[in-house]
């Protein structure tokens, strides 16, 4: 059952020190029970029912009893349709024990969702390479390969970066661009006054930030907000920063640091990857690592525990819906939860027919519904879901795949009808937390909504 390169989603993003593993994928060849391994080692207190049975299937592979793996699959695949490694998992075992009715059905779905497996190089696959639909079923996968849509990235450039860009913020009235650095513990703006655009700090070095993540601007534009916290990748990072986190606020006005909302003391580790504002000024905190989304009341001075819940898993992009009714929240190894902030309550979202909501990291209104940026899938894509007044998505539409630069993308921002994003954030330089890369650009990809 030995597979090839698979780079896609393992497990869930940031859990093993900030790296996301899809990044973790690349490089290493995968057999069912190391890829589920690889998904489970690292200790969550989150347990979504796919996930416990896949952690049964992959133990029953291990001991040769395939007809139990496959009734274990089957029942994740029940509770998690969309789940790509389920289906891929499926498919090797089904043609392992020679099912190819079931195999290739398993491989139509998973290329459905617009996802590229090399089958031809799987020796998981070799008892299905004399049937007359194996060259199809490649041929699809090579099909989903092929790049789809047009980003422009001339004026989105920037040069001599040495750090983790995890996101861009472009203010709506003065188009002034800010950039937050998870490596260099800072954020960044783009002085646009000479010749060219370079990067210069925004924030202080006395304002103690911790790895940025998440960048976005109060509804009035005064105040720039952003979530920080401690990882491996980060600079002068020791073991006492663990679980460390905050929301920091910058007055526009001044430039200055205004305030930091802290979480609670306690010993978790927390990451704290997104946010959403709400009409009332309440910031809604996605934490990816412990199955938890915080809280910053209005005047609030600390974020307060909102919700946690056993079935999250690694929490990411936070957007309302429409009506304004719902927040609907992404999760990395789970796809999309709609909330109810009266009741608390989270659902979880089917996927459209032929489609996948698993690997999306950020989340963001959009005319019609949402777009994300889905990077834990094969090859990663941004992606628009129509979704009705209330949030239930409806379709998915594929808005960019397969561009040059879009080696590694991370969040970005809807603005002025179109939707600006990192290209490649540069996560895979810190495999090593200690790495030293050398000064690269960093492309920042817009892509219309039109």
């Amino acid at each position: 059952m030995l597979g090839t390169e698979y780079n896609w989603l393992i497990s869930s993003k940031r859990q093993t020190g900030g790296v996301p593993a899809a990044r973790l994928a690349r490089g290493g060849l995968i057999t069912l029970a190391v890829a589920v391994f690889c998904f489970l080692c690292v200790a969550l207190r989150a347990e979504p029912a796919h996930r416990v049975l896949l952690r049964e299937a992959a133990a029953a592979a291990k001991e040769n009893r395939p007809a139990e793996a496959i009734a274990l699959l089957e029942r994740a695949v029940a509770a998690a349709p969309d789940y790509p490694r389920l289906h891929l998992s499926l498919a090797r075992l089904y043609a392992q024990q020679q099912r190819p009715d079931d195999a290739f059905r398993a491989l139509d779905t998973l290329a459905a969702m617009g996802l590229v497996i090399p089958i031809a190089a799987d020796a998981a696959f070799e008892p299905l390479r004399a049937d007359a639909r194996f060259p199809a079923a490649a041929a699809a996968f090579a099909a989903n390969a092929q790049p789809q849509g047009h980003a422009d990235e001339t004026a989105w450039a920037t040069t001599d970066v040495t750090g983790i860009i995890e996101s861009v913020a472009i203010h709506p009235r003065t188009l002034e661009s800010f950039f937050g650095d998870v490596h260099n513990r800072c954020i960044w703006y783009r002085d646009v006054s000479g010749p060219g655009g370079v990067l210069k700090k925004f924030s202080a070095d006395s304002d103690g930030l911790l790895g940025v993540f998440a960048l976005k601007f109060s509804a009035d534009g005064q105040t720039l907000w952003a979530s920080s916290s401690a990882l491996a990748e980060m600079a002068g990072y020791t073991s006492a920063d663990k679980g460390r986190g905050f929301l920091a606020a910058y007055d526009l006005g001044t430039r200055k640091l205004t305030g930091t909302y802290p979480l609670p003391e306690n010993d978790q580790g927390h990451v704290l990857g997104d946010f959403a504002i709400a009409a009332d000024g309440a910031i809604y905190v996605s934490d990816s690592t412990a199955p938890i989304i915080w809280r910053l009341a209005p005047g609030g001075k600390q974020l307060e525990k909102w919700l946690e819940n056993r079935d999250f898993a690694s929490l990411q992009g936070l957007a309302f819906s429409a009506d304004g009714r719902s927040l609907i929240v992404a999760d990395y190894a789970s796809g999309l939860w709609r909330i109810d902030p009266a009741s608390r309550k989270p659902a979880r979202l089917p996927a459209p027919a032929g489609s996948t909501l698993f690997g999306i990291d950020g989340l963001y209104a959009a005319p019609g519904g949402f777009v994300a940026v889905q990077g834990g899938v094969n090859p990663p894509r941004i992606i628009r879901i129509a979704c009705d007044d209330e949030g239930t998505p409806g379709k998915v539409e594929v808005l960019l795949s397969g561009h040059p630069a879009m080696t590694d993308p991370s969040l970005g921002q809807v603005i002025n009808g179109h939707f600006d994003f990192i290209g490649n954030s540069g996560w895979a330089l810190f495999d090593d937390p200690k790495a030293a890369p050398a000064a690269r650009d960093v492309v920042i990809l817009r892509t219309t909504l039109n």
